[in-house]
């Protein structure tokens, strides 16, 4: 019975041991620091929109701002959610890694028939209890790797969060772009219909044709219609924004006006970039696979190391020659054979292999996103040099023209041809602005996703 209560104490202390690794401690702590509203609200969104008692939730908004929709898809986004409860998940599957194998309690009977020959062996009844008993290293290097595992969810949910903030932003960017374009085609619808009232004098006098009239009325007409494309789209492009933050939105929602955007960008120096690329959560959540390849390879070497095995049991020995019973008790101990060499040499090998091809994925993760950052850096910098040219000189030079010539064209100076060039090269560099603004805007919200920090520009 000593050594029994001795093994059960060992037991004991090393599941004790065990879920006290400090691996565990720091998965389990950094999960407790998501901030209570946003886990509250992580879970609600497991719900889905049909929560009755939600109705705010549920309500599709008629008007939101940037700040405001960034805010509301860090709560609602399912995709974070999701992300969120696989971060729970690991974290509770921790709590498994102290599992021991299931004890077994028999009982057992002798049958005696002497006119077959059966005799008793040994005793009549008897219970017997054997418990398996794991390694305790086995047990630590399980939640290790349990451990690491709640480590590579929880840089996935901050990929997601930043992902979610990305995309949100960028959707919120093209409506306001869209509504851009809609405004200067509207603008140009105006401005082809003044044209055609004055057209009506002109043929009159032959300053102008029926030919050139109906060329006019063509060129409006086909304004028009991409105006009409325009608001159709519309609707698309706020399904993309809901999709992105799980906010419900009224197809027909108001969004903030474009601001201006101030040039150049505040860029940080190569070296401050460089530090904010390795902190990167996919960079990070290749290291924590990388950490997790190496507790697997840890356990699965563990696998040549032998369990124990205890047990006691209690037999009915039969009666005595002078009346009454004999009774016996016996313990049991003893440890598995891990004869099955190639499968552990298979499990040891493959562990290796994974732990060296994760650390060599860290290597392309972080070559990655170097590559990432400096397209990223191209882009913001040549849609600001196209921003600069377009918004600031050709821009106001080709609207000037154009009023130019609309004019020359109402005192018989200018032929229609001439207008309809200006016209055409008026829109052409508003909507080239209008798209390198947006495109401006969507490198900054990538570069904020892929560093961390704030991009504004100069004086913002």
């Amino acid at each position: 019975m000593r050594f029994i209560c001795k093994s059960v104490g060992a037991v004991f202390f090393a599941a004790l041991v065990s879920s006290c690794t400090s691996e565990a401690r720091n998965a389990r702590f950094a999960f407790e620091q998501v901030p209570e509203p946003t886990a509250r609200a992580l879970n609600e969104a497991a719900r889905g929109p049909a929560d009755a008692a939600n109705p705010a939730r549920t309500a599709a908004i008629p008007a939101i701002s940037l700040a405001e929709i960034l805010r509301l898809g860090e709560l609602r986004s399912p995709g974070l959610a999701a992300a969120y409860h696989r971060w729970r998940g690991a974290v509770a599957e921790i709590g498994v890694a102290v599992e021991l194998p299931e004890a077994m309690l028999e009982y057992f009977e002798a049958v005696e028939d002497r006119r077959s020959n059966i005799m008793l062996d040994s005793g009549k009844r008897g219970v017997m209890f054997t418990q398996p008993i794991t390694n305790p290293g086995k047990l630590v290097a399980r939640e290790k790797m349990l451990a690491a595992d709640a480590g590579v969810m929880a840089e996935d949910f901050e990929v997601m969060r930043r992902e979610v903030r990305r995309r949100t932003a960028s959707a919120y960017y093209d409506i306001q772009a869209l509504d851009a374009r809609v405004e200067v085609s509207r603008q140009l619808v105006d401005l082809a219909s003044g044209v055609e009232q004055s057209m009506e004098p002109m043929l009159s006098t032959g300053m102008a044709t029926q030919a050139d009239l109906l060329r006019m009325q063509v060129e409006r007409a086909e304004v028009e219609s991409d105006l009409a494309s325009l608001n159709l789209r519309r609707a698309a492009l706020v399904r993309v924004l809901v999709a992105a933050s799980g906010v419900e939105l009224l197809p027909a929602v108001a969004v903030d006006a474009p601001a201006p955007v101030k040039l150049p960008t505040k860029l940080p120096d190569r070296a401050h970039l460089f530090v904010a690329v390795e902190e990167n959560p996919m960079l990070k959540m290749e290291h924590a696979r990388s950490a997790l390849a190496r507790a697997q390879q840890v356990e699965a070497n563990w696998m040549w190391v032998p369990d124990f095995v205890v047990g006691a049991g209690w037999m009915d020995m039969g009666d005595q020659m002078e009346g009454g019973t004999w009774s016996a008790v016996e313990v049991r101990a003893g440890v598995s054979i891990p004869w099955q060499f190639h499968v552990n040499k298979a499990r040891s090998d493959a562990a290796a292999a994974n732990e060296i091809a994760a650390r060599l994925v860290v290597q392309q993760r972080r070559l990655d996103l170097m590559a990432e950052l400096d397209a990223m850096l191209f882009e913001l910098a040549d849609a600001e040099r196209m921003q600069k040219l377009y918004a600031a000189d050709i821009g106001p030079k080709s609207r000037q023209a154009y009023d130019l010539v609309r004019s020359d064209f109402g005192v018989g100076k200018a032929k229609l041809t001439d207008v309809l060039g200006a016209q055409r090269t008026w829109l052409a560099s508003e909507l080239i602005s209008i798209n390198s603004r947006n495109e401006i805007l969507k490198a900054r919200a990538a570069l904020s996703a892929l560093t961390g920090l704030t991009m504004a520009g100069e004086g913002e």
